[in-house]
């Protein structure tokens, strides 16, 4: 064959591929569609009605051609084919293209476009694809109050979902919350809580429902209030937690040494080896000790207050150093627990847990009542602490009202203790030496088994 032909041949098939238009594919809810219920004409990608329905949990009822009803228990369109109209919800009438819906061997279609207006469905289209998929209600965030002998867990959703139906698990504590018409913007969630609450989970069952497991490690009876776009669980625990729950918590570790004496001494090493020595004192008596770091690592002020909380703390002693480098010759102790204005705290609480004063007002009012029901405890623990310094011959400087973070996000009563100055050699000696250590630790045991009443 001459080769000018075998080149235009060529040509002519590179031009002829080049027109070539594939087909669009198409997807519900993510997932492809079989090719047998859509067809494309012209610029136009028709859907059959049925399938559609069908995959969104629609009932379809086909009277004749003249009326067409769509429904759901909260959607329903009437579609009048000869009319080319639609009535939405009884309540808006929408006009569409002659063109926009197709009657073939008794199958109802309908273009992409339209389907999406009256079905109620998120359309997203490109050069080779068509997606259509239910508007879902987003799970948006999930809290919890844990108590003594109770606790809150609120579920918030961005708007109603379809159905909630709330189940025991099967062969263990805990319950299961099933969301109809909902996803998880970031498709699952996990949160450990090691407490009468051991974890929530929630996860895609399917690419509409979301379950959302809540396992317990008590037995507990449960209240549910399901709101338009909220769920309520109230859990009431049959095991009651009978030993008092003390948390430690050395101050500053690993990148911030707090403050620092003579021979580089550093804070994060004394208040941890004070910490870990009352944990061992306080071992024989009837009291649950958590320290908020074993080891030289850095926690945040936050994060310290939260581990409280989830350990449901009875009491919370924060240990710290003071630092007065002008003159290292004072010494002394110091001891502080927070005092506070209702409205102030109530707008930090709100700032630093992300919560709104109007949908959350709820949530706010019982962290304000917590930390106002903690007061009168705190200064109590203060001032027995207080006592132990004297009777141990350590000076006390005096208690007082401060607003430090670490004292504000906690529920339980709550101190921070200002066990010396570090700046003074005298008492870094003490320290370095462990007479101080033993010390201190002997004051902060004694104060807490006073305090929880366990001689």
């Amino acid at each position: 064959m001459n080769k000018g032909i075998i080149r235009r041949l060529i040509i002519f098939g590179f031009l002829f591929l080049s027109v070539i238009t594939f087909p669009k594919a198409l997807y519900f809810q993510w997932r492809e569609i079989d090719s047998a219920y859509y067809f494309e004409d012209g610029e136009n990608l028709y859907v059959s009605l049925k399938v559609i329905s069908e995959k969104s949990g629609r009932t379809l009822d086909v009277y004749n051609d003249t009326l067409i009803y769509v429904k759901d228990s909260k959607w329903n369109v009437f579609i009048f084919p000869q009319n080319s109209l639609a009535i939405i919800n009884s309540t808006e009438s929408l006009h569409f293209d002659p063109n926009d819906l197709k009657i073939i061997d008794g199958e109802i279609y309908l273009t992409a476009e339209l389907m999406a207006k009256l079905i109620n469905l998120e359309l997203i289209s490109n050069d080779s694809a068509v997606y259509l998929n239910l508007p879902l209600t987003q799970l948006t965030s999930i809290k919890t109050i844990i108590q003594k002998t109770d606790a809150r867990i609120i579920i918030e959703l961005s708007s109603s979902p379809d159905d909630v139906g709330i189940y025991p698990l099967v062969n263990k504590s805990g319950y299961l919350i099933k969301i109809k018409g909902a996803e998880i913007p970031n498709s699952y969630y996990y949160e450990e809580y090691n407490n009468k609450i051991n974890y929530i989970k929630a996860y895609h069952y399917s690419p509409t429902e979301v379950w959302i497991q809540v396992k317990l490690n008590n037995s507990a009876d449960i209240e549910e209030l399901i709101e338009e776009s909220r769920i309520i669980l109230d859990l009431s625990f049959k095991d009651k937690i009978t030993l008092p729950v003390l948390v430690l918590d050395p101050g500053h570790g690993g990148i911030d040494p707090g403050a620092v004496g003579p021979n580089k001494t550093f804070e994060k090493d004394i208040t941890l080896k004070v910490a870990k020595r009352a944990q061992e004192l306080l071992k024989p008596y009837s009291v649950d000790v958590y320290l908020t770091r074993t080891s030289d690592v850095y926690v945040d002020l936050h994060d310290r207050a939260v581990f409280s909380n989830e350990k449901v703390a009875d009491l919370f002693v924060s240990l710290h150093l003071n630092d007065y480098p002008q003159d290292t010759t004072v010494y002394g102790s110091e001891v502080y627990y927070f005092d506070f204005s209702e409205s102030a705290y109530a707008r930090r609480i709100a700032y630093r847990e992300n919560l709104d004063f109007n949908t959350d007002k709820t949530l706010i009012e019982t962290w304000v009542t917590d930390k106002e029901n903690s007061l009168d405890e705190s200064e109590k623990f203060a001032n027995i602490l207080g006592n132990y310094l004297n009777v141990n011959g350590v000076k006390l400087r005096g208690v007082y009202t401060a607003e430090f973070a670490v004292l504000a996000y906690t529920r339980s009563p709550a101190v921070l203790f200002e066990m010396e100055f570090i700046s003074n050699p005298k008492v870094v000696d003490e320290f370095t030496s462990g007479k101080y250590v033993d010390v201190f630790a002997e004051i902060i045991k004694n104060a807490v088994i006073d305090f929880f009443g366990l001689k």
